[in-house]
This record gives C-alpha cells, sequence and structure tokens, in this order.
C-alpha cells in the first residue's frame, strides 16, 4: 500500500511539474545601466497582519487565516513537527523564527493558531494590571497546539492561563486561533486581562497594529469571551464613564492615539478593501463609523487570503508607486500589508468535511509573500525537508526579494517592475499547479488509513517545499 500511495503521488505530481517548468525557465532579461532607485521609508514600526473567514464567507466552506509576520527584514522562519509526547497530546507542526521563538502553526486535528499582531494599552491600563514576569508568554503556542482540538478548548486554556499565572509582556497583542467550524480572535489587555471574541461564520475579519473588539456582551459565551471584570475594572482606571455611552474594549484599553494612526488605519481599510469594496469605506475611516466584521462582497478563497497577504495598496488612492514605475511598494511611506520587513507570511485552510490528517493545510510561504511561494504542509505530517527545519529555505526567498528591490534599473525600469512579472508568473504556475493537483491529492490520501495516509501526505507536502525551494534557487540566476 506504500510503494503505491508514493506511486499516485508521483503521478499527480508529473500531471502538473511541466508549467512550473516552462515558468523558470522563460523571462530571462538584458541588464541595463544601473541608475539611483527612489530611497526606501523607514517604517515607524515593524509588526504584523492577520485576517480570518467564517466557513460561511468561503467559496469552499473553509476557515480560513492569513498571517505575515513584520518583525525584520533580518528574521527568519523555519519549520518542525512536534512529536505528541503522551497519548492526551497532540502532534503539530510549529513554525518558529530566529531564535527559536514559536509562532503557532497545526495540530493534527486541524486546530491552527498564528503568533499574532503587537497591540498596544494605554499606560493607565498597564500601570494598573501589569504583566507578571512569571506570567505565560509565547510558549502559550505551544501549549495551545499540543494540548487542544478545537478553537473553543484553546480560549478555555487562554482563559486559565489568565486566572493562574496571568501573562507575562512577550504575551501582549492580538491572536488568533481556528479549527475547521469557527475562527477566535484574542486579545492581551493586561496582565490580567483579556478578551476574545468569535468571528461570525459569514464575516472577515482583518487585525493590524491596534486592539480591534470592541463592543462585547459576556453574557453569550458562543460569541465572547473575557476576564469578567473588563468594564468594572476600565472604569476603576478612569478609562471608561457607562455615562458616556455602550462599553467599547478597543477606546477603553486601547492607546487611543494607535487606534487612529494611519499606520494601522490604512492596512485594515485595505484588508477590508480588497473583500468588501461595495461598502465604499473611506480611507480616514473614522473610529466610530469602523466595522469590526464584514460580510465579503463573494465567497473568499485561500488564493484570496494570499492576495491579500501579498497586497501593497495597488490601484488605489494610497498605492504611491505609480504602477511600480517611482518605487518598489515595499518602499512607499503608507505602509502596505505586504512590506519589507515582512519574514513570513502562512494561510490556514482548515476544512470539516475531511478528515482531520487531510482537511488542515498551512500554505507557507517563507519570505516576503510577494516574492515567495505558498507551500502546502498537511497538519497530519511526520516529518518536513531538512532545508525547511533550518535557515537554508529561507534564505533561497530571501535572495530573490533582495533581488526585487535591489538599487538600479533594467530596460530603464526599477528592478522590482521589471522582475516582478518573472517571479509572479514562476511561483503563479507553481502554486496554480499545487491548486490543481489538491483535489486528486487528497481523494488518494482519502483512501489510505493509519500511517499510509500521513506517510503520504507527508512525502507530498516534502516535494512541494522542495520544488518551492528550488524554483526559488533558480530565480536570481534569471534576475541579473
Amino acid at each position: 500500500m506504500k510503494k503505491l500511495s508514493l506511486v499516485v503521488l508521483l503521478l499527480c505530481l508529473l500531471l502538473t511539474a511541466a508549467a512550473s517548468a516552462a515558468a523558470v525557465m522563460s523571462g530571462r532579461a538584458s541588464p541595463q545601466a544601473p541608475a539611483p532607485q527612489v530611497a526606501q521609508a523607514a517604517a515607524p514600526e515593524h509588526w504584523c497582519n492577520f485576517v480570518l473567514a467564517g466557513k460561511n464567507a468561503t467559496a469552499d466552506g473553509s476557515v480560513l487565516m492569513g498571517y505575515n509576520n513584520d518583525w525584520s527584514a533580518n528574521n527568519f522562519t523555519y519549520v518542525r513537527v512536534i512529536p505528541a509526547p503522551d497519548p492526551a497530546k497532540y502532534q503539530f507542526v510549529q513554525l518558529l523564527t530566529k531564535g527559536d521563538c514559536v509562532e503557532g502553526g497545526i495540530n493534527e486535528h486541524q486546530l491552527a493558531a498564528c503568533y499574532g499582531v503587537a497591540t498596544d494599552t494605554s499606560k493607565a491600563i498597564s500601570d494598573a494590571d501589569p504583566y507578571p514576569e512569571d506570567g505565560f508568554g509565547g510558549e502559550m503556542w505551544d501549549m495551545v497546539l499540543q494540548q487542544c482540538r478545537t478553537a473553543d478548548q484553546a480560549v478555555d486554556l487562554i482563559e486559565q492561563m489568565a486566572e493562574t499565572r496571568g501573562f507575562s509582556g512577550g504575551a501582549a497583542g492580538s491572536y488568533a486561533v481556528a479549527d475547521q467550524h469557527e475562527a477566535w480572535v484574542i486579545e492581551v489587555l493586561g496582565g490580567r486581562h483579556w478578551v476574545a471574541a468569535r468571528v461570525p461564520n459569514d464575516a472577515f475579519y482583518a487585525q493590524p497594529n491596534m486592539l480591534r473588539i470592541r463592543q462585547i456582551d459576556l453574557s453569550k459565551p458562543g460569541k465572547f469571551r473575557g476576564s469578567p471584570d473588563l468594564e468594572q475594572f476600565a472604569i476603576s482606571v478612569g478609562r471608561y464613564n457607562p455615562a458616556s455611552g455602550p462599553f467599547d474594549v478597543a477606546w477603553a484599553y486601547g492607546k487611543r492615539a494607535g487606534l487612529q494612526d494611519p499606520y494601522n488605519t490604512n492596512r485594515l481599510w485595505g484588508a477590508i478593501h480588497k473583500v468588501a469594496p461595495s461598502l465604499h469605506l473611506d480611507v480616514s475611516m473614522p473610529y466610530e463609523d469602523r466595522p469590526v466584521f464584514v460580510v465579503p462582497d463573494h465567497p473568499l478563497t485561500r488564493q484570496d487570503i494570499a492576495g491579500i497577504m501579498r497586497f501593497h495598496y495597488e490601484g488605489t488612492s494610497l498605492d504611491e508607486t505609480q504602477n511600480y514605475a517611482a518605487m518598489s511598494p515595499h518602499a512607499q511611506t503608507d505602509r502596505p500589508i505586504c512590506y519589507s520587513t515582512t519574514d513570513y507570511s502562512a494561510v490556514w485552510q482548515l476544512r470539516a468535511w475531511m478528515p482531520d490528517a487531510i482537511g488542515g493545510v498551512m500554505w507557507l510561504a517563507m519570505s516576503r509573500p510577494c516574492s515567495s511561494a505558498y507551500v502546502p504542509y498537511y497538519g497530519g505530517i511526520s516529518n518536513v525537508p531538512t532545508e525547511s527545519t533550518t535557515k537554508t529555505a529561507y534564505n533561497a526567498f530571501r535572495a530573490v526579494a533582495d533581488s526585487l528591490d535591489a538599487t538600479g534599473t533594467v530596460g530603464g525600469m526599477i528592478r522590482y517592475k521589471y522582475y516582478s512579472p518573472l517571479v509572479r508568473s514562476a511561483y503563479g504556475s507553481f502554486e496554480s499547479n499545487c491548486a490543481a493537483a489538491q483535489a486528486c491529492i487528497e481523494n488518494n490520501a482519502a483512501g489510505l488509513t493509519g500511517a499510509a495516509r500521513i506517510t503520504y501526505l507527508t512525502n507530498y507536502s516534502a516535494q512541494r517545499a522542495t520544488q518551492a525551494y528550488n524554483l526559488a534557487l533558480s530565480l536570481p540566476a534569471q534576475m541579473p
């Protein structure tokens, strides 16, 4: 059975390999004399973005989550499979960055977690509810993925953390957990305070670097969870007056300048504009009119989420690049979702109608998403290729990003404009081939059981990771 499954896997890959090879071989350019490029703008901060889509907001009924980690262009990501230490816990595919910083991932039961975004609370809140040194920090995501089967259980675990040791400064921020049925936003508001909101099944949610959960009803735990004294605590530190109107978590706990800073609100507007342009939201989006959840204009696909994570405001009033003629999109002063400091991106696809080992897929781009390919890592796999467990794969994708944004011109154009069609074509063919093969691969996997299924999916993910790595290695030579 194992030998047969490997043969079928290879047949699926061969059916879709030719287009990728053609894309790699095409598009060699003749370099011209170099000229100065527009200097890259310095961002005030280097942080992150994530988005979520409920199962009724997607084209195939999957729950979708997308994430860009934005710590530093010199950061790097790698992947490991963490076995279950005992029968009561779960195996998971672990995302890490430089220094073994844990970033979330996906477990064998289709539970996914993303590291989240840095968000600031007001000084009055942080002074009154400081982060204890022995509180839970970044290790919380390994705990969630190893101990929980569902997003609801993950929120239960976060609640237990708040009630026992609380959260350290390493846990400050807004996060997401999702499974094949639902997605939750979790915001740590202090050492002991937190809030969570379930994304409605028909809705889309976007999170830049500001608190986003607003009006809540803790009497409806299927929709909202959090510290029971959220409102009273805000009153006690002078951050909320009931006479002013309904209790708003973000306004009460957040730094209000950050809640209205274009550095954040532009990215929020950009993500919403991508999925619901019919709302005609103004870029300024006054706080009081800003939606938390939106119903997309059309059912979203995994590719739509990847498009958001790659978005540079192309075709909008915020686009400063003049169709890349004036500058690289990463040199804009209006900081976009995909930026020079983005060090990896992931899209999670979670599907309730499939066995868990097949239904949960983490599509990982190991460097800046506009210059990387999204590679499928199934939640049930048992290992990953060696180059993905170190900085090696990242280096290959980062070299493509560096070449795109290097100074100089080719054919009278800045390098990003000249070479981005080549990069998009090569990676686009790879991703299209993955999409074309997905149904075949998953049907074959569904016909297997136990270890044979895991081996089949492990081999497939490894084949795709190696193929994408080799593709990245080949591109710089075509970008002289």
